[in-house]
């Protein structure tokens, strides 16, 4: 396992160390990241602020693989996992499918938190309405939090 030197983005989150700009310029390197893991055929299931680590040098990792499960044919895991505040609402519905859609709706209340400070729960309003953010920018994170994107 690597050593990381620095912080996870909850400690940055709770610091009030990111501003929206800062935090923009961090989820590039985290969707790479995560596209890397599912290109390896892996399926994270607890994305969350304390399992993405940025080094001293603002390079992105994800740690904590502890719940990770190979992207199989069998991709469908019928167990509940992860963190239920970045777990995926159809879990809480008796679906227990989890594939890599998964780690995307987690990604995005991530990037929700890290743009607002706030957690996307209920009627919640749009990334922009919260933070200097481009209006564009509200459409991708609203996608990455649907229920089925099917």
């Amino acid at each position: 396992m690597e050593f990381v030197d620095g912080v996870n983005l909850r400690q940055m989150i709770d610091g009030g160390e990111l501003d929206s700009q800062q935090a923009l310029q961090l989820v590039p390197q985290v969707c790479a990241a995560l596209q890397y893991a599912h290109d390896e055929g892996i399926v994270h299931r607890d994305i969350k602020p304390e399992n993405i680590l940025v080094d001293s040098k603002g390079r992105v990792k994800i740690a904590d693989f502890g719940l990770a499960k190979l992207n199989t044919t069998d991709a469908n895991y019928f167990t509940l996992t992860g963190t239920p505040k970045y777990m995926v609402p159809e879990q809480f519905e008796g679906s227990h499918q989890v594939d890599h859609r998964a780690d995307i709706y987690s990604l995005g209340v991530v990037i929700y938190e890290l743009l607002t400070g706030e957690l996307p729960i209920g009627r919640f309003p749009v990334p922009s309405e919260k933070s200097d953010v481009d209006e564009r920018l509200d459409g991708v994170v609203l996608r990455t939090l649907e229920k089925d994107p099917g």
